[in-house]
């Protein structure tokens, strides 16, 4: 099982049998199948002199992450609908503001309890 960080932004989706979505994602971006299964064709990235887009196939209860940002194509197999879950980090200035936020609660409270 994995374990989410809280500052990550989690976006439900489903996909209709058969239907192809092309999504922009940031690095480190991961796909969680929650029914049914998934091609997932990750960024393109040059491997030599070569654009190379990972192929994958992901069943339900299945896990997908992706080392790299850029646009995701993810097609639903066929038969049934997919519902999935896009797990993306959040974005630095967001992690940031909310990592200096929490910071300066825990400063407050042990003013308050001192």
């Amino acid at each position: 099982m994995r374990t989410i960080d809280s500052e990550s932004t989690i976006r439900p989706l489903r996909l209709p049998a058969g239907q192809v979505l092309h999504i922009p994602v940031r690095a480190n971006t991961g796909v969680q199948v929650l029914s049914g299964s998934l091609c997932v064709r990750e960024p393109a990235r040059w491997l030599s002199e070569t654009a190379v887009s990972p192929l994958h196939r992901i069943g339900e209860g299945q896990w997908l992450q992706l080392d790299d940002g850029g646009w995701l194509e993810m097609e639903a197999a066929a038969t049934g609908q997919v519902q999935l879950l896009l797990v993306e980090p959040a974005e630095p200035l967001v992690w940031l503001w909310r990592r200096l936020r929490t910071l300066m609660r825990g400063r407050a409270s042990q003013r308050q309890g001192a």
